[in-house]
Order: structure tokens, then sequence, then C-alpha cells
């Protein structure tokens, strides 16, 4: 089978001179996710994608029908021929990892598209004439991750010192951050635990005795006894 058995034939498109809520258009009137961009000759210049649209509006904080469509569309086209076998077609969308590709003729004036949707339709509805195992290997390619490697490949960027040093620091914690930022006893001094012990020590009040604090009189005191007065003598017999 080859790409024409298979492709939806007269695609719609957006000029390369129109806005992307146009090629928004497309997408929601279709029900699809792909939009090729041609020039006023019919010629592809360019694709776009529901993601691209999304990341043009996020990327520049504008909206649909303020952006041109050659500011988001993808500008290196990989296309395919009418007449390309189905191995052909499947290899170019491993080797680019991409799920749709604009037909093209000769002149490269878009005649058609397809996609991973139509090979695995059939997959199962033709399984001797395209075969089933070859079309998910293509989708296992298609899927693997990019970003993983490529964020492999890029250099690490060193932090600033004042970055590193301030992650260093945990943040202050109410009832600790005294504790933590408190410098370190000198040798021989007293730490600041211990001097702020013995400070609460001298410092504290002697505990109130559980005794009622009601004074209570005293007993009265008894009275002295008058001194005993002296006897008077006997007088001597004369």
């Amino acid at each position: 089978m080859q790409a024409k058995d298979l492709m939806s034939k007269q695609p719609r498109a957006v000029r390369n001179t129109e806005r992307l809520d146009a090629a928004a258009r497309v997408m929601w009137e279709n029900d699809c996710g792909f939009c090729p961009v041609v020039d006023a000759e019919g010629v592809v210049v360019g694709v776009l994608t529901d993601r691209d649209l999304c990341m043009a509006v996020y990327t520049q904080g504008r909206p649909l029908a303020e952006l041109p469509a050659v500011a988001a569309m993808a500008r290196h086209v990989r296309a395919c021929r009418a007449e390309d076998p189905l191995a052909a077609v499947l290899q170019a969308m491993e080797q680019i990892q991409v799920h749709r590709l604009p037909v093209v003729d000769a002149r490269g004036h878009l005649v058609g598209v397809i996609g991973t949707n139509d090979l695995l339709r059939a997959a199962v509805a033709w399984p001797l004439a395209v075969d089933p195992g070859a079309v998910l290997r293509a989708m296992a390619a298609i899927g693997a991750p990019r970003r993983g490697a490529a964020l492999a490949a890029a250099p690490a960027v060193a932090a600033p010192a004042e970055a590193v040093a301030a992650a260093a620091v945990p943040a202050a914690v109410p009832g600790v951050g005294a504790a933590v930022a408190a410098p370190r006893a000198e040798a021989g001094a007293p730490s600041t635990a211990s001097a702020a012990g013995a400070t609460s020590k001298v410092s504290a009040p002697r505990p109130t005795s559980t005794t009622s604090t009601t004074s209570i009189p005293s007993a009265p005191k008894r009275a002295a006894k008058p001194a005993a007065k002296p006897k008077p003598r006997a007088k001597g017999r004369g």
C-alpha cells in the first residue's frame, strides 16, 4: 500500500500571512490537531500543531488573533509523496518523532495528510497489507521521551554562592530560630544554655510554702509573780 491509499485528501490549510486563530479554527472544524501552512502558490512552507498554538500564547502572552502563523509554525518540514510506500512513511515518522506528515506532489503542493491514526486503522482492517508490528514499533519510537535527552546534553549551570549559602540555612522556626542562629561558645566558656540555666536559678523566686500565710497570735505571757516579802526575823529573848 502507498501513502495515497490512506491519506486524508483535500486537507485544509492556512496561508503564511494569516494569524494563529485561523489555524485554531481549522483544527476545531476538522476535529484535528494539525494544520499545514502554505504560501500563495499552495506550496507547503510549515506546519502547526495544537501544541504550537498553546506554547505561542503562553510564551508571548498574546491572544491567537494577534500572533502570525509564521511565528509559531515549524519551518523544517518533512513531507512524503503520494506514491511512497507505507514503510517509508513509518520510517520518516520514526526519525523525526511526529504523528502526521503532509503529502506533497513533485512541486511541493499540498495534496494530503497522513497520520498514525490512519496507519493504526489500516493495520487492524488489513493486517496482511499493513504490518501491525511495524506500526507498533513506529508508535513506540515516536512516543520515546525527548526532553530527558535534551536536558542531559545541556551544560550544567553553577548556582551563585549566595544562593547556595541561603539554601543551606534553614528557615527560622518560632521558638527554635534563636538556638540555630546562636554563635558557638568559645572553649572554656559556659554554653549559652548553661548560662541561661544558671541565670534562671539565681533569679527564680523561692517557692512559697503551702501552709497558710495567716499569722497566728502567740499565747499571752503569764504575769510575773510578785517577789515574796521577807519574813520578819524573830526577836531575841531578852
